[in-house]
């Protein structure tokens, strides 16, 4: 039977890190706006993933080259693309892996594309991340309800409270929960944000906000939205040592440090591999090896200013524990929080410090407002003739709640402040964390499709900054090291600071 959509734009250089015109289908994708036969959709069980490099070929330093034929409930073949799929390329272990890209050929077949850097018995893995029907009806759900997850704003007048939710878009659908809107947005420094209007108290009352996890689809829809990420049958492969050696890879010449910011935008597929628990960097030469004392050096006498989410949150973590500074945050051991942190040695000249950026940020219900800044808040406060290290992150949040509309709305407004900060302060460095892979079941969301329309928005925004600003990709190893949480696990943290420092280090 005929699909009453079409699938029809071709995905543009697959083989880069970053996703170039991934939002060009959001109107084919809202298309799909009810799915009443599962069986339609692709199974695993009937979809098919063959080898097509020849078996004399499979040897060291090679590209493999697989045919991916997707198949439906029925055992019929699929006749359209628009399904988003991941490959990469392991060892037993895990501790030897490499990804891959996919090229959609939009007829129900994909080629996947893979390298083969060292000898050994591996394994090549496919997995349907996104289906084109999940990412429809995920598509529609936000336009309709102006966000996928809402957070709440409290509104307080004297002894009488009251709380109501909010998008980052206007709604027909909140606005007929409420009978009308606050327009919170110049709150919110003047970023969109729109809240359900409170019966008893005013709209200029608002005082503290938190997460909303109310999601209004059925049972159907929710289940399209869980199936994703389904590993399909695996390939069992023995590359053999090539004429030089049982590990062969294109090392790069340039430090790290040396390199055009411009080449992190317009990095391929992979950016960098794992072997035998060594990562390597395949973009450029890492020449900082991840010690206390290597980071204490190249850190010394600068501030590193990070804004994002709890991932970016992370990383404070993980690099004050690296650098031996973070009792001076006063940080509880566990719990949760979304304000400023800061951590500090004046005497060894370390000043390292977080912030989340600004809403929708789906902090812990009841959180305080005025916890909140916007990311050009914290980059206007940065001082003429400053040499901070900057890093900028919007992703994980933006998934709980934002389309490509929403999210532009954020980078522009950054944007503007970054341009100010590099007139000013010329020496400053200005690094975007990009998204990465989360599979975890219970997140129903679209996370490739996600995680490519940020990617190509932040293309698209610093598209002039490029030769600027820097670009740190997480996606590639994420794929490769099977990534299920929004917390990545420590390896893939060590790996991203390491890459942060050596691009950041003129000291050793």
């Amino acid at each position: 039977m005929k699909s009453n959509f079409t699938i029809k734009t071709i995905l543009k250089s697959p083989m880069t890190a970053i996703s170039r015109n991934i939002i060009d289908r959001y109107y084919e994708y809202r298309q799909i706006k009810q799915v009443t036969d599962f069986k339609k959709l692709y199974d695993s069980r009937f979809s098919l993933v063959e080898l097509i490099t020849a078996h004399d070929a499979l040897t060291v330093g090679s590209k493999l080259r697989v045919r991916i034929s997707l198949y439906n409930g029925y055992n019929h073949s699929l006749t359209q693309g628009g399904d988003l799929l991941n490959i990469w390329l392991r060892n037993k272990d895990g501790n030897s892996t490499v990804a891959g890209y996919v090229v959609d050929n939009l007829n129900g077949t994909y080629t996947g594309h893979v390298m083969a850097f060292w000898a050994g018995n591996v394994t090549i893995k496919v997995t349907v991340t996104n289906t084109k029907e999940g990412i429809g009806l995920y598509t529609n759900y936000v336009q309709e309800h102006g966000s996928y997850k809402f957070i709440n704003a409290t509104f307080v007048e004297g002894n009488i409270g009251e709380i109501t939710q909010c998008a980052p878009t206007m709604s027909h659908w909140l606005r007929h929960q409420y009978g009308g809107f606050c327009n919170l947005t110049e709150e919110n420094y003047n970023i969109p944000l729109f809240c359900g209007k409170p019966k008893t108290v005013s709209c200029t009352n608002w005082v503290k906000y938190g997460w909303d996890d109310s999601l209004y689809y059925d049972e159907n829809t929710k289940k399209i939205l869980g199936y994703k990420d389904i590993v399909l049958k695996p390939i069992h492969l023995t590359i053999v040592p090539s004429s030089k050696e049982d590990l062969y890879f294109p090392i790069p010449k340039v430090p790290c440090n040396k390199l055009p910011p411009s080449l992190t935008w317009n990095s391929t597929v992979p950016s960098g591999f794992l072997f035998k628990g060594k990562y390597h960097n395949l973009l450029c030469q890492t020449t900082v090896d991840s010690t206390k004392e290597n980071y204490r050096t190249c850190l010394k006498n600068l501030t590193v200013i990070s804004i994002g989410d709890s991932t970016t949150r992370q990383w404070f973590l993980r690099l004050s524990s690296i650098l031996g500074i973070r009792d001076s945050a006063n940080i509880p051991e566990k719990g949760v929080w979304q304000k400023y942190a800061h951590a500090q040695s004046p005497r060894l000249g370390l000043d390292i410090e977080w912030q989340p950026h600004e809403l929708p940020f789906h902090g812990t219900p009841g959180s305080d407002r005025k916890n909140i800044k916007s990311v050009s808040f914290r980059l206007d406060e940065i001082p003429a003739k400053s040499n901070a290290i900057v890093i900028i992150h919007w992703y994980g949040h933006i998934a709980r709640c934002c389309d490509h509309i929403a999210l532009r709305e954020h980078v522009r407004a950054a944007k503007v402040s970054i341009v100010k900060l590099l007139k000013r302060s010329p020496d400053v460095q200005v690094f975007i964390k990009g998204p990465h892979l989360i599979t975890y079941f219970y997140a129903r969301k679209p996370y490739a499709y996600i995680g490519m329309f940020v990617e190509q928005v932040l293309l698209e925004e610093f598209k002039d900054l490029t030769d600027k600003i820097i670009y740190l990709d997480q996606w590639d190893m994420s794929v490769a090291k099977e990534n299920v949480n929004i917390h990545p696990e420590p390896l893939l943290d060590d790996i991203s600071l390491n890459n942060l420092i050596n691009f950041a280090c003129n000291t050793i």
